[in-house]
């Protein structure tokens, strides 16, 4: 059984973000990460079953700030469309930063990967950030349109124009008239 040691993970996840923030997360690679930390590569498998995982790893502390963000900031505004559209601004903060990785993540036809096993948690999240707006602006809902509005929501991130794209649909949805 190999010796694990907490620092050593710390310090996979610091490199592996270092190189996400600075280029392209298809050029990562375990060996440049292991390299980077003073190790062999197979240390690296010992804290992470795949190069997707660390990577998920990597983006973690991001991610948390970005689900804070999604409900403090539709907290702070004064109608359900404005709520919407902060919560898919903190969401395109976050993908944004990542782009090369979550451009893969929305083209990727590997159902297997770690990114797209994550999906359904991804969208809960989300979903969870507009049940709070759909219940404080007291909009009618279906039990899933927070669902249905966290994969809109999720869409839009791809691109800055994304939630442009979503608007007319959102406005018809929550009952607003989108001329």
């Amino acid at each position: 059984m190999p010796k694990i040691i907490p620092e050593l993970r710390e310090r996979f996840i610091a490199s592996a973000r270092r190189r996400l923030l600075e280029g392209d997360s298809h050029d990562i690679t375990v060996r440049q990460v292991a390299r980077d930390c003073h190790t062999a590569t197979g240390t690296v498998y010992n804290y992470f079953p795949s190069k997707e995982s660390l990577l998920a790893a990597a983006m973690m502390e991001d991610w948390l700030e970005c689900c804070r963000s999604m409900r403090s900031d539709a907290l702070k505004q004064e109608e359900p469309f404005a709520a919407l559209r902060a919560t898919a601004s903190a969401l395109r903060r976050f993908t944004g930063r990542y782009a090369p990785i979550w451009r893969n993540y929305a083209t990727s036809r590997n159902n297997i990967s770690e990114l797209n096993l994550r999906h359904h948690q991804v969208v809960e999240e989300i979903a969870g950030a507009v049940q709070e707006t759909l219940e404080r602006f007291e909009v009618e809902r279906d039990s899933c349109l927070s669902e249905v509005l966290g994969e809109l929501i999720l869409y839009a991130s791809r691109s800055d124009d994304g939630f442009a794209r979503i608007s007319f649909a959102l406005q018809k949805i929550l009952g607003r008239d989108p001329s």
